[in-house]
């Protein structure tokens, strides 16, 4: 006997104490059918039909047509007149099998169906017992012919379309020696041939899953299933199949089949499968033979068994255990085990098909014309993690990891209901070293499914099931109503569920990237809140972590992604923009950032008085956070190509908007900030990260230069608005009706508003949200308390200004704002000049009072002026000023604000010190009115796994799908295969 230990399989056998997922020969007699036998030296056949002597009519039951006929009173002509008569006795083989095949029932009285052929004139044998058809009495043989065939319609009823029906309504389940896989050496690339046996019948499915571009777009590789075709069993197999059913039961009761399960010190549990030659006695198979089960239940209840005493001293377990040990098989006569067995020893590869393992492929014949669906039920198409047992983590390491390989983890990953190390779990098939996925997960099709997401015209035909609560596995589900004919090709699509609302949102196909027009993350605006809102988790997390959690996330990320990322970056060179090495360097300065913050709550443990600061985890804890600080960054720098030096400096720039992210609020993000103001953000950033992180020599020096380029980049940017302020104020008054696309002049006014332009997301606002008390008229622009987004304050001074000039000229109203319910944002806005007539109106008012966002046309129509000022104090002022006050210390030695203040500043960018004082003193305008109606992309209430406690952040798959129907059969591999 051997003990194998799986700790990423599934042990396949399972479901031997899942009853309801195999057949009950034992307890459902009314499935399973006394056919023929298909062993001709057998002398004790069993019946395939029985017939009332009176009136001809078929029983499958011999009891039960004794008993019809000891009270039958009709003749055989009386009765055919009501019921169906057959005279082939093929015929009515194939019927009996179809109807059980279709309605999982035999034939009884109430079918009504007689059976009179020349081959049957007495009924009775010569002991005048009732006489059964045995094969002798039935012409033909197992070779099939055109006469010999399945009949499709025993009802006179087809399925729609002319095929015939093959939804039977039990498991499927894959016939293991069958199925195959191949990778193509050149991609890489899987393909995959599944051959799933169905149910009662034992009809065999081929298919086909070919991995190939996905017909969405941008979606990369996809896996499509082909189905190749069907097998049906031909006469005699499938009568000997089901008369033999009948005569076994599953048995649960042998221990050695029972799932095991260890636990590694590390918290990781492994499935453990016992195997050897019959251990688990009956050859292996869970199914038995009445007879060897009951005696194998007697001796089980013995405790007094003879055997027992035989057993040497010390050796001996509980009476129940040695009774069970010492059973002999061999000595319990059983028929139908013997046939059994005769027909499994007959197949040379030992690899039978069928409940009972007794069929080969040469007892099956090509079924063309049958179509195939499974629904409610599913067949597996494979695992989809953990394929390693790294490949098992815990929220904490895992969510450490996804945030230093740049959220691509979280795309691939699938959080478990197992428990490990108390902390929930999470499967992720991505290398810790890369956070792409491993090689051995490539090699299998569930990974290339694609998922339907928000997309209405995709549908769902694959199902997400995990396995004892530790593995996740992929189950194709086709529905009636998509059936598939042979040749037919499907492309395969899951349903990932709410908890990959943040992953969608990433690739721009979330709710609010389509509600709400949120970018993805090409938009550096979108991405840039979405990473703050990480690192602020981040830092969260470090700040709850004890000693004992930190030294083991440390000892992680040291051992699995920093030591590989470092020796990948020492190689770097002048060399072309290679992806990895883009992501390594972005890896590599994420740990450096985290070090950091873990190196702060290390002091907070030194300074704590009940933490020994000597102890041996916070001194491995302080030796590894110093391999963390990337002090090769300058050294570095200098290697790298263009390319690469903006990826890094990308990455810095992150950094220090995330440090500034109180006062400049949304960086980078167009509906907050003009093209002006985004271009100069990303210079100065990436001129502080360059001079600060990026350069070697004396700081005072550094700093010199920095303040240098900070004053250039803001004097460029004050040109450039003021150039664009002129050229599109120069218009007004002039006639532009004459301009055309073709005009020079209009195409540099366009470049102009382009760079001083707001973009809007597009927005749909109600009007009730627009309308003052009465419901009559606008609210005031000028005197809201709140900061109107760009866009919505366009569109409703646009509307403010046709109800001023109606009642100015006292006209009636062609538009009536409440009349329209939704309004959408002007989509491109530039902030206008706003001169109030009242000396005092500006202390009851807002900071928006002096200014107020109009529509692009207002502009080229001349009637409005851009309001210099206002872009210079917010767009250029605030921008520079905030990001070297804050990253950068200008009073120390040598500099003392030799090189850069806000008076120089203000010199060169030709503001009023006083207003920039006044301004900054105001704050960054962040508009926040109306507030968008967005669901959040993860709220507590979606998950269905775990405590009610959770981790905050949650990018990672839901483990189970929505709308699936609870009675679906999900099961692993054949049935019909021997336990080993």
């Amino acid at each position: 006997q051997e003990t194998q230990i799986n700790s990423a399989r599934t042990n396949e056998n399972n479901y031997v104490n899942q009853g309801e997922n195999r057949p009950e020969p034992g307890n459902k007699p009314d499935k399973l059918i006394n056919f023929v036998s298909g062993d001709d030296d057998d002398d004790n056949m069993v019946p395939a039909f029985v017939t009332c002597d009176k009136c001809s009519m078929v029983f499958v039951d011999m009891d039960e047509a004794t008993v019809h006929e000891n009270n039958c009173t009709v003749t055989a002509t009386e009765a055919e007149n009501e019921g169906r008569v057959f005279d082939d006795s093929n015929l009515l083989v194939k019927y009996i099998i179809d109807l059980h095949s279709r309605e999982g029932r035999s034939v009884n009285a109430e079918d009504m169906i007689f059976f009179r052929s020349d081959l049957v004139m007495d009924q009775r044998n010569e002991d005048g017992r009732m006489r059964s058809h045995t094969p002798e009495d039935m012409d033909g043989d197992n070779q099939q012919d055109e006469n010999d065939c399945v009949v499709n319609n025993y009802y006179g009823r087809e399925e729609e379309g002319g095929g015939t029906s093959s939804s039977e309504d039990n498991e499927m389940n894959l016939v293991k020696h069958l199925c195959s896989k191949t990778i193509d050496p050149k991609t890489g690339l899987p393909t995959q041939n599944l051959t799933v046996m169905c149910g009662d019948s034992e009809s065999l499915y081929d298919f086909r899953v070919d991995v190939k571009q996905s017909s969405i777009p941008n979606a990369g590789h996809g896996a499509f299933l082909t189905y190749l075709g069907a097998r049906v069993l031909k006469a005699k197999p499938a009568a000997r199949s089901l008369r033999l059913l009948k005569e076994h039961i599953i048995e649960h009761a042998v221990g050695t089949q029972n799932p095991l399960v260890a636990e590694t010190l590390g918290g990781r549990k492994l499935s453990v499968t016992l195997t050897g030659d019959n251990l688990h006695y009956n050859d292996n198979s869970i199914y038995w033979s009445k007879n060897r089960s009951d005696k194998f239940m007697e001796v089980q209840s013995n405790g007094d068994n003879p055997r027992t005493k035989l057993l040497p001293p010390g050796s001996r377990k509980s009476s129940r255990d040695s009774a069970i040990e010492s059973f002999d098989e061999n000595e319990v006569q059983c028929r139908v085990h013997k046939e059994v067995r005769n027909l499994r020893e007959k197949m040379s590869d030992e690899n039978g098909i069928g409940f009972l393992g007794i069929h080969t492929e040469a007892d099956y014949r090509v079924d063309n014309d049958k179509q195939f669906w499974s629904y409610p039920n599913a067949f597996e198409l494979g695992r989809y993690g953990p394929h390693r047992p790294e490949d098992r983590k815990t929220t904490l390491h895992f969510d450490f990891k996804n945030f230093i390989h740049n959220f691509e983890p979280s795309e691939w990953s699938y959080e478990v209901p197992e428990p490990i190390l108390n902390r929930r779990q999470i499967v992720d098939i991505t290398d810790n070293d890369t956070g792409k996925v491993h090689s051995v997960a490539r090699g299998h099709t569930p990974i290339y499914v694609n998922e339907v997401g928000h997309n209405s015209k995709l549908h769902s035909n694959v199902l997400i099931r995990d396995k004892n609560d530790r593995s996740v596995y992929y189950y194709v589900c086709i529905e009636k109503e998509r059936a598939m004919k042979k040749g037919d090709t499907v492309e395969l699509f899951a349903n990932y569920g709410d908890h990959y609302e943040q992953v969608r949102e990433r690739k721009c196909y979330g709710r609010v990237n389509k509600s709400e027009h949120l970018g993805g993350d090409e938009d550096d605006g979108a991405k840039l809140q979405r990473n703050f809102h990480e690192r602020e988790e981040v830092e969260k997390d470090i700040s709850s972590l004890e000693v004992y959690a930190m030294f083991h996330l440390v000892e992680f990320l040291t051992e699995n992604v920093l030591k590989p990322i470092s020796e990948s970056i020492g190689c770097v060179a002048h060399v072309k923009l290679d992806l990895r090495l883009q992501r390594n360097l972005i890896v590599r300065r994420r740990l450096h950032w985290v070090g950091e913050k873990l190196t702060e709550r290390v002091q907070e443990f030194i300074a704590h008085p009940l933490v020994d600061s000597s102890s041996e985890c916070i001194c491995s804890i302080r030796e590894s956070l110093r391999q963390w600080r990337f002090v090769s960054m300058p050294s570095l720098f200098n290697k790298l190509n263009p390319d690469l030096a903006n990826t890094l400096l990308g990455e810095l720039s992150e950094e220090l908007l995330y440090q500034t992210r109180s006062c400049i609020p949304c960086p980078l993000d167009e509906t907050v900030w003009c093209n002006i103001a985004i271009d100069l953000t990303r210079k100065t950033t990436h001129s502080i990260a360059q001079h600060l992180f990026c350069s070697s020599g004396p700081i005072g020096l550094r700093k010199q230069y920095l303040g240098n380029d900070l004053l250039k980049h803001a004097k460029h940017a004050a040109v450039a608005l003021k150039d664009g302020s002129n050229a599109i104020n120069a218009i007004n008054g002039q006639d532009s009706s004459n301009d055309s696309n073709n005009n020079p002049r209009t195409k540099s006014m366009d470049d102009h508003i382009n760079l001083l332009s707001f973009k809007a997301r597009g927005r749909k606002i109600k009007i009730d949200d627009l309308l003052d008390g009465t419901k009559e008229q606008m609210v005031s622009l000028y005197n809201s308390h709140q900061t109107i987004h760009f866009g919505t304050a366009a569109i409703m001074a646009d509307i403010q200004a046709y109800c001023d000039a109606v009642d100015l000229c006292n006209m009636d109203q062609y538009y009536l704002p409440k009349t329209t319910r939704i309004i959408s944002e002007c989509d491109r806005s530039v902030v206008s000049q706003y001169k109030p007539t009242g000396k005092n109106c500006s202390a009851n008012c807002s900071s928006q009072f002096y200014w107020m966002a109009r529509s692009v046309d207002a502009f080229k129509k001349g009637c409005a002026h851009v309001n210099e000022q206002w872009y210079l104090e917010n767009q250029v002022l605030a921008i520079t000023h905030i990001l070297a006050s804050i990253c950068v210390d200008w009073t120390e030695e040598p500099v003392k604000n030799s090189w850069y203040s806000l008076e120089l500043l203000c010199k060169n960018i030709c503001l009023d010190l006083i207003n920039a004082e006044r301004a900054l003193a105001q704050g960054a305008v962040k508009p926040t009115w109306p507030v968008p109606q967005v669901k959040p992309a993860y709220s507590p209430a979606l998950c269905d796994v775990g405590p009610a406690k959770h981790s905050r952040r949650k990018p990672h798959k839901a483990r189970k799908m929505a709308g699936v129907p609870p009675s679906s059969k999900l099961l692993p591999g054949n049935a019909a295969e021997i336990l080993n």
